[in-house]
This record gives C-alpha cells, structure tokens and sequence, in this order.
C-alpha cells in the first residue's frame, strides 16, 4: 500500500467534496453584498433585468468552473486511489 498516493486521494477527495460549498457560501456573500450597494440603483426595470442578467451569467460560469474542478479532484482521485491500493 503507498502511503503518499493515499493521502493524495484525501486531498483530492476533500477537494471535490468541499469545493461545492465553498462556491456556493462565496456566491451568496457576493450577491448579499450586491444587492446591499445596488439596492436603490435597481429601481428601473432595465436596470433590474440587466442585473439579473449579469447574475445569470455569473451563476454559469461559476457552474462550469465548479464542473472543471470536480471532474479534475474526481479524477486525480481515482488515479491515486488506484495507486494506493495497487499491490
């Protein structure tokens, strides 16, 4: 059994189990502080709909740099894993 490749899969591991949170507790924070300073700017309805298209956007891209991430530790996981039981 290889000890480092071991620790390695918990890293990995730890990474794609805690990385969903993590974006997902930044994102909330972000949007709380941005309706907090936008608040009174979004009172026009142009205003409020390219606002919520700028959130839409964001939510995308952080959706699929969360999928790079995952499937990258997912991945690096299995191989170390593999490496760490391999006889």
């Amino acid at each position: 059994m290889n000890r480092k490749a071991l620790v390695l899969a918990g890293i990995f591991l730890a990474i794609a189990l805690t990385s969903p949170v993590f974006f997902y507790v930044e994102e909330i924070s972000h949007f709380q502080s941005d309706l907090e300073n936008l608040g009174p700017n979004l009172a026009d309805d142009t205003q409020t709909s390219e606002y919520f298209h700028a959130v839409a956007q964001r939510h995308t891209t952080i959706l699929a740099i969360l999928v790079v991430i995952e499937l990258v530790s997912v991945v690096l996981f299995a191989i170390s894993l593999w490496f760490a039981l391999k006889p």
